[in-house]
């Protein structure tokens, strides 16, 4: 993903965010938010999508992993092989140990082995984590 790709989807990101309506007062100067980048092997993202839909998506809320978005590009070279998402953890430490946790969850270990056991999905993925500036509309 080139540069402008990513400004890309983080515009889209923040228009989403901000029709979502969270008030700012819940945002603490501890708050983060990972934006993650699964490049995925040919023919996956409808098999990765329905394991987000179905069940991957109440892991992570059990984990304390509070969604914001779930993207998927629509132009080439990203269309048909990239999911985006983005997560609020209260803060970079919460982030670790609900990581930590995820990995090791028995729901989640069973889960990945069931979807994946004719090949995995990602072939590559990307973390960054991010705070809001002073100026940043609602999110």
């Amino acid at each position: 993903m080139d540069r402008r790709d990513l400004l890309k989807v983080m515009g889209a990101m923040a228009t989403i965010t901000m029709l979502k309506g969270t008030a700012m007062s819940e945002v603490t100067s501890e708050t983060v938010y990972e934006l993650r980048i699964y490049h995925l092997n040919e023919g996956k993202l409808p098999l990765i999508l329905n394991r987000f839909r179905t069940k991957e998506v109440a892991i992570f809320k059990r984990l304390g992993m509070e969604e914001v978005g779930y993207w998927t590009p629509t132009d080439e070279p990203l269309a048909n092989r990239t999911l985006i998402y983005m997560l609020k953890h209260k803060s970079r430490a919460a982030a670790t140990e609900s990581w930590a946790k995820f990995k090791v969850d028995p729901e989640w270990v069973a889960l990945k082995a069931e979807t994946e056991k004719d090949g995995t999905f990602v072939i590559k993925n990307e973390s960054t984590f991010m705070k809001l500036t002073d100026f940043s509309p609602k999110v």
